[in-house]
This record gives structure tokens, C-alpha cells and sequence, in this order.
């Protein structure tokens, strides 16, 4: 999938080649170098919400592990399907700390899933602030129809009586139907969490913040300009986007960057853009795999992880 949407979006551009050169070419570094040291300052505070969320299930993590982790995932992401492959290399090693792997696992969901959601309700909220002049019609309904299902999804897991209007799919899933209810049942009780959540919520945001920030240095970075409202309006679909099959969201994040920010910018320069922002991913994904390699705590013999493998244990 990557390779194919890859080779469309390099025909679609064929003509504009010269013109992302040279946009490449006149980057200024110091604003990509910003941008970068942004992107970092995001990553740990999400590395610190996944600290604030895997406590929750009673599981030793310390500050350092939390961001060598996260750190880690990236690096990972380089080899597993979509832009969260590197979450299941998380929850493995958090589940080593831990008897019940489910609760190790959940955490990362939980984690990744509280980010994704923000980053769709601050689209949202945009929304409703922007000025309806500046809203693509396209772009608009989008958004309402990521917020609709995020919100029916935050519903389903926080309201039991509404779930069971859903327990008659079981059906469909009876040899793990009590994995599944086991499952939801540990996802529910974050709901018992309310400061925690909360605290997630506003770390989150903070993340979020730094990383349209990075988006915004990074056009900065070859001449151009978007608003931050913009930014709110059309990341999370960006970032929706990256969750359909790909290896890293590789194909799948520059078409779209493409496709949300071509008609602010021009093709060129979202493209110029998008790969700006993949030499910031192998970046961090370079550090991540060096404190892979250099890290004892995560070294692991092939039958260890064989035994430990999520599929014995989680769904």
C-alpha cells in the first residue's frame, strides 16, 4: 500500500518537481532544526501521559523508560502496519513489568487513543470558532464525521447500558467473546480515573500544541504560511488518515498532507512539507532504535518473546 500510494503521489507531482527542489533546497535550516527540537517536546509530553496512564493500572514505570519507550515506538513504527505499529512493541515491553498483559496493553491503547482524540475535538472546537468563510465544505464535513465517531466510541466505553444496545455482535465473536468483555471492562474503569483522565486530557493538549506547532515551523521552514486554525482544521484528518494500512503511514501522511494543505500552500510546497516532516520521523526513529540497541532493559532472547507473545494472551 505505501509503495503504491507512494508512486501515484511522485506521477501526480510529476510536474512540480523542479519547483519542490528548490524549495528544498532554500529550506531554512534553522527553522527546520525549531521545528525538530518541537517535535521533541511533544513526544515527551506524550511519553509522560503514557507514564500517567500505565500507572493507573499499578505498573512501575519510571520518566525515563515512559520517553525511551515512546522514543522507541517510533522506531518500530518503521517496520509494523500504520502509524501505531510501534504501540504493540510498548505494551510488550510494558507488559514484562506486569502478571496481567491485558492491563499492559489496554494502557497503550488507552494512551494513543486519548491523543487521537484530542487532536479531533481541538479540529472540532475549531470548527465551531473558524470563520465560515476559511472552511472547506469538504473539510468541515469531515471533521464532523471523525468527532461523531470518536464521540459514539468515547460513549460506548464509558456507558455500559448503552454497550449492551451492541452485545448482540458477540455473536459473531464467541470463541473470544470473554477476552473481548474482559477487555472492554478494563477500558471502562478509566472512567473511574477522572483526575487522571483530566490530567491526560490537558498533557495532551500540550502535545498536540507542539505538534501543529511543528507543522507550522516546517512550512515556515520553505516560504510559506499556515494559519493555526488551519492546522486544527486539517491535521486530524492527516492523522486519521495515517491509520489506514500502510508501513508507518508511509504514502498514506504525504498524500494527504498534500491533499489538506495543497490548496493553502500550493502542491509543491506541501509536498516539500511532507517530506521535511518524514526526515523528522526517521530522525526520532534513529534515536529510538539507538536507545533500542543501547539499552539493556530491552534486550530479549527469541524464546522469551515467543512465550510472551500478545497473542496468547490479549486479542
Amino acid at each position: 500500500m505505501s509503495v503504491i500510494l507512494i508512486i501515484i503521489l511522485l506521477y501526480i507531482m510529476k510536474d512540480k518537481y523542479a519547483a519542490i527542489v528548490e524549495a528544498l533546497k532554500t529550506m531554512n535550516f534553522s527553522l527546520f532544526l525549531l521545528a525538530l527540537a518541537v517535535f521533541v517536546v511533544a513526544i515527551g509530553t506524550s511519553g509522560l501521559r503514557m507514564r500517567l496512564i500505565v500507572q493507573a493500572q499499578n505498573i512501575p514505570i519510571t520518566v525515563m523508560e515512559a520517553l525511551s519507550l515512546t522514543f522507541i515506538g517510533y522506531f518500530f513504527n518503521n517496520f509494523l502496519p500504520t502509524a501505531i505499529g510501534g504501540d504493540f512493541v510498548k505494551g510488550y515491553y510494558i507488559s514484562k513489568k506486569s502478571d496481567d498483559k491485558m492491563n499492559s496493553y489496554t494502557a497503550v491503547f488507552i494512551d494513543r487513543a486519548i491523543g487521537l482524540f484530542t487532536m479531533i475535538f481541538m479540529g472540532a472546537i475549531a470548527l465551531v470558532f473558524a470563520k465560515k468563510e476559511i472552511i472547506d465544505p469538504s473539510i468541515r464535513n469531515a471533521i464532523f464525521a471523525i468527532s461523531a465517531c470518536c464521540l459514539l466510541l468515547v460513549v460506548f466505553l464509558t456507558n455500559k447500558t448503552f454497550a449492551r444496545k451492541f452485545s448482540i455482535l458477540l455473536i459473531f465473536v464467541r470463541p473470544i467473546e470473554e477476552r473481548l468483555v474482559r477487555l472492554y471492562n478494563v477500558i471502562h474503569n478509566y472512567k473511574n480515573h477522572t483526575k487522571l483522565m483530566v490530567q491526560s486530557v490537558l498533557i495532551s493538549v500540550t502535545s498536540q500544541l507542539c505538534f501543529f506547532a511543528t507543522i507550522g515551523l516546517l512550512a515556515l521552514s520553505v516560504g510559506s504560511k499556515i494559519d493555526l486554525i488551519n492546522i486544527l482544521l486539517r491535521m486530524p484528518i492527516v492523522s486519521a488518515m495515517s491509520l489506514l494500512p500502510s508501513i508507518n503511514g508511509l504514502g498514506v501522511r504525504e498524500g494527504s498532507t498534500v491533499l489538506m494543505f495543497g490548496p493553502l500552500i500550493g502542491k509543491s510546497s506541501a509536498f516539500a512539507v511532507s517530506i521535511l516532516w518524514l526526515l523528522i520521523l526517521i530522525v526520532i526513529s534513529v534515536a529510538g532504535g539507538l536507545i533500542y540497541g543501547l539499552s539493556p532493559q530491552f534486550r530479549v532472547k527469541l524464546k522469551e518473546v515467543e512465550e510472551e507473545a500478545p497473542s496468547s494472551d490479549v486479542i
